[in-house]
């Protein structure tokens, strides 16, 4: 008999569910999007208040909502059958903020930050105050729960939405507002559209993977010793379900898991990013600097070029799909790609054991979140063949963006730490710089969030030609946070049945 301890403790074949009861009693309780994202480009999140209701009509509203919600073992098994094998139909999932379990009346998942709120933790994230939150519903009343239907057209989410609002009407659940997203694609590849971000470049790659199936697509070995491979010269997707599964308090078995859930909404000034790495280019390369030097200046910020290439690799090196298994021990001193780059700066890949000659891989691993992000705002247009923005001089500078939404164990030691002590704090990693006796390399150019100007300097140098000139330049901040909450992704046992 397996328990919920053994099942998170190694990656899961979910085609064992077949012949293993006990699997498949978890993945039919735990919700879609977790194991494995939903792969679709169209999403709407309904975000719901309860305030003034009674504990037993805010039950039958969850779990009018939660029979609706689908199951990870419906979504994979939907996935597998539906060519690409990334989308069979409309999938729902409920989230609850704490607040959303005190009007239940049930037991709050564990952990300071869930219970307090995003906008109790201003402090610990560098956010502005929830009265300065600029998206239309975020200043009101936090939300006590969200509503996720994702689909890969628009067309059967609008009936849907219809479906539910009609469901809710005269029930006394507000519908607060309402989010939609709609997934930014460029073709960098023959015949393949990839997702992007508003600033172009290829977002979601480095992704952990806890399901086997899922590795091995990836071409990840096996390695159920839990030894492979060394981080001083691969990075591993591989991960364990428990850094992002927890027991759900409230559950209805031995088996009923959970996960929490961070939403946050960044607005991003895509003209003044443009313009900024512009700039940069020409303070880096000259005046003259030609495409391909201004494209490894943006790279420089980011970490890797627009098509995903990793800035350690050559931006020649275009690979069949975006390039993941890489570390930065080559680049120790930060050469080729700056430390302060968002994706090393939040993703360190050996970074941390490296400078302190630590061999144990989770000082910079246990951080890693589940990202299920999607963009929001009106489609770019493209140019022809797909392969770049064609709005120029007319970028989005609002009203676009980033919908962040990531699945983890805990609040504190995953998202708010990486937030806190990479992407805001201006020594990388709390202390590599020191270990290494150089400059703290300030905060993240791209999310990194401060009042300090001199902490948005970062110092910049064209190691590709092992040219020993450096430039301290200043790179302002391009994404805004809106808004944004807390929540907890219950086992459908629990949403289901809850107040029965």
């Amino acid at each position: 008999m397996s328990t919920l301890a053994t099942l998170l403790a190694a990656p899961i074949t979910w085609g064992d569910s077949a012949t293993n009861p006990d699997l498949r009693h978890f993945l039919e309780d735990l919700q879609a999007n977790i194991l494995k994202g939903h792969g679709r480009h169209h999403t709407v999140n309904l975000f719901l208040g309860f305030q003034g209701m009674p504990a037993a009509d805010v039950a039958g509203v969850v779990r009018l909502l939660g029979n609706r919600c689908t199951s990870a073992f419906a979504q994979l098994r939907a996935n597998r059958k539906l060519p690409p094998h990334t989308d069979g139909g409309i999938v729902r999932c409920l989230v609850l903020a704490a607040s959303g379990y005190r009007a239940l009346g049930a037991e709050v998942p564990g952990g300071a930050a869930y219970q307090a709120g995003m906008g109790a933790r201003g402090g610990v994230l560098a956010d502005p105050p929830r009265s300065a939150w600029n998206a239309v519903g975020w200043r009101g009343a936090p939300p006590d729960a969200m509503m996720l239907l994702a689909n890969s057209t628009p067309g059967p989410l609008e009936p849907e939405l219809e479906a539910i609002e009609g469901w809710l009407n005269g029930t006394g659940v507000q519908v607060l507002f309402i989010e939609r997203g709609l997934q930014q694609t460029r073709r960098f590849r023959p015949g393949v559209d990839e997702g992007v971000e508003h600033f172009g470049y290829v977002d979601g790659r480095s992704q952990p993977l806890f399901l086997t199936e899922d590795l091995a697509k990836e071409g990840v070995p096996e390695d159920p010793a839990g030894t492979l491979p060394s981080a001083k010269v691969h990075w591993s997707p591989r991960f364990n379900p428990s850094q992002f599964i927890v027991r759900d308090p409230n559950g209805r078995s031995r088996l009923s898991a959970g996960s929490y859930f961070v939403f946050r909404k960044l607005e991003q000034d895509v003209r003044g990013f443009n313009a900024a790495e512009e700039t940069l280019g020409r303070a880096i390369f000259g005046a003259g600097a030609n495409q391909d030097q201004r494209d490894r200046a943006g790279a420089m910020v980011v970490g890797r070029f627009e098509d995903g290439t990793p800035l350690t690799l050559s931006a020649t090196e275009l690979k069949a799909k975006v390039p993941n298994d890489f570390t930065y021990a080559g680049d120790a001193e930060g050469a080729r790609c700056p430390f302060h780059a968002h994706i090393r700066k939040t993703n360190p890949r050996g970074d941390i054991e490296r400078a302190l000659h630590d061999e144990n891989e989770a000082h910079g691993r246990t951080p890693i979140m589940a990202r299920r992000g999607i963009t929001y705002g009106p489609e770019r247009p493209k140019s022809a063949d797909g392969s770049e923005f064609a709005d120029g001089g007319h970028e989005p500078q609002a009203n676009s963006g980033l919908l962040f939404m990531a699945y983890m164990a805990s609040i504190e030691d995953q998202f708010e730490f990486t937030q806190q002590s990479w992407a805001d704090n201006p020594v990388f990693a709390g202390n590599i710089d020191a270990a290494k006796g150089r400059p703290a390399t300030g905060a993240d150019p791209v999310i990194g969030q401060t009042a300090n100007a001199a902490e948005r300097k970062h110092t910049y140098q064209d190691g590709w030609t092992n040219s020993p000139d450096k430039h301290v330049l200043s790179f302002e901040q391009f994404v805004h946070m809106q808004g944004g909450e807390y929540f907890f992704a219950p086992s459908l046992s629990f949403l289901r049945g809850v107040g029965l």
